[in-house]
């Protein structure tokens, strides 16, 4: 599955017959962690085959973002054929040129469109006032390797209608994080086997009048807003928005709930949570990240989060981070599989300490408190 984010830059280059001509470099193309400029060389780059012929586009990266693939774009906007030389030419009569680049590319961030108009051209069919027009678009195709099983919702609703003709509809209420929160007993059962297991623990300790619920006080420590997050799922098959559960939508938060769903062993809602995770990772948050997927042990996340640390200076970059320094002591064998894999990729033994690590460098210093979740410490 794949999604996009894309946007367009406009660059106006001088054209003077028979003079040289300078580097155009547009202004930045920024959207998440992704940073780009375009440089367009009017009379091609150094060192391209017929430089100085054709104008040529090159297409440079500024960040280290994670395996991408890059729909490239450009528009050289053709003049108009009145009298006064200006207005708008059909759309037809524009030089259109794509390309889609995987990103990142092998000891490159450059990526090069070399004769794209020749130089004559340029000036005769394409040039206002000196001045030619490039449009160029860029838009990022986001690959998330981490897969989204089929939901089981309808299954579980089948399971509901048994379990409603078995058991009727007996109501509890879950305390959780100094909120109560009321719930329908066989919606919870249905949707997971350790849900049902705490319900039917609090069975024996029905109230005695009929307006009273049994009340549920889990061992989790999870947050009133990862709980109710949690029950957003289980009600509606879906990860929370904006702020519905009563804070916005972290990285935090969707690692405690990544938690949960392992806790509650809702395999679908613990992929869901790994997916948001990685639409939202960066150099920033990666070593956290990783210590999520470590610790509520989920393969898929952890595998490409190990995966973004290879990529150029990433490693470099996330090692002195507290939580890197947490991986190093608690989880030795996931540094030693970020090691393999660093100098697998970027060759041989001697990579990791030219990207400047020192596994002596990092002490950990993280802490635990009372009435946090199964994340911390």
């Amino acid at each position: 599955m794949q999604d996009s984010a894309g946007k367009f830059v406009e660059i106006s280059i001088a054209v003077v017959p028979g003079a040289g001509a300078c580097t155009v470099v547009s202004k930045e193309i920024a959207f998440d962690d992704h940073s780009w400029t375009v440089h367009c060389y009017p009379r091609g780059a150094p060192g391209e085959p017929g430089a100085g012929g054709y104008l040529s586009i090159h297409l440079v990266n500024h960040t280290n973002v994670r395996n991408a693939k890059v729909l490239f774009q450009a528009i050289v906007l053709c003049r108009a054929t009145d009298m006064a030389g200006a207005g708008v030419a059909p759309p037809r009569d524009n030089y259109h040129a794509s390309s889609v680049f995987e990103y990142p590319a092998e000891g490159s961030r450059r990526f090069p469109w070399p004769r794209v108009v020749g130089v004559r051209d340029l000036h005769d069919r394409y040039a206002v006032g000196g001045y030619a027009t490039v449009v160029c678009g860029l838009a990022v195709l986001r690959h998330n390797p981490i897969p989204a099983p089929p939901s089981t919702y309808a299954a579980d609703l089948a399971g509901l209608l048994e379990a409603r003709k078995k058991f009727g509809e007996p109501d509890a209420a879950f305390a959780v994080g100094g909120r109560t929160f009321d719930v329908v007993r066989s919606v919870l059962a249905a949707r997971s086997s350790v849900l049902k297991a705490e319900l039917d623990s609090a069975a024996g300790d029905m109230p005695t009048t009929p307006a009273a619920m049994p009340t549920i006080r889990p061992e989790h420590g999870f947050s009133a807003a990862t709980f109710c997050a949690l029950l957003l799922y289980v009600y509606c098959d879906r990860l929370p928005r904006g702020a519905e559960v009563g804070c916005a939508v972290t990285t935090e938060l969707v690692g405690e709930l990544l938690a949960a769903a392992e806790w509650y062993a809702l395999g679908r809602l613990k992929l869901l949570c790994a997916r948001r995770l990685w639409d939202g990772l960066c150099v920033a948050n990666v070593s956290r990240t990783l210590r999520y997927a470590v610790k509520c042990r989920c393969p898929e996340l952890r595998s490409a989060c190990i995966d973004f640390l290879t990529v150029g200076h990433n490693l470099k970059e996330a090692f002195p981070t507290e939580d890197f320094g947490w991986l190093m002591k608690n989880s030795p064998e996931v540094y030693e599989e970020i090691k393999r894999r660093f100098e697998a990729k970027n060759g041989g033994g001697g990579a990791l300490a030219a990207a400047g690590r020192d596994d002596n460098a990092v002490v950990c210093t993280t802490t635990s408190s009372s009435g946090q979740s199964s994340l911390s410490g």
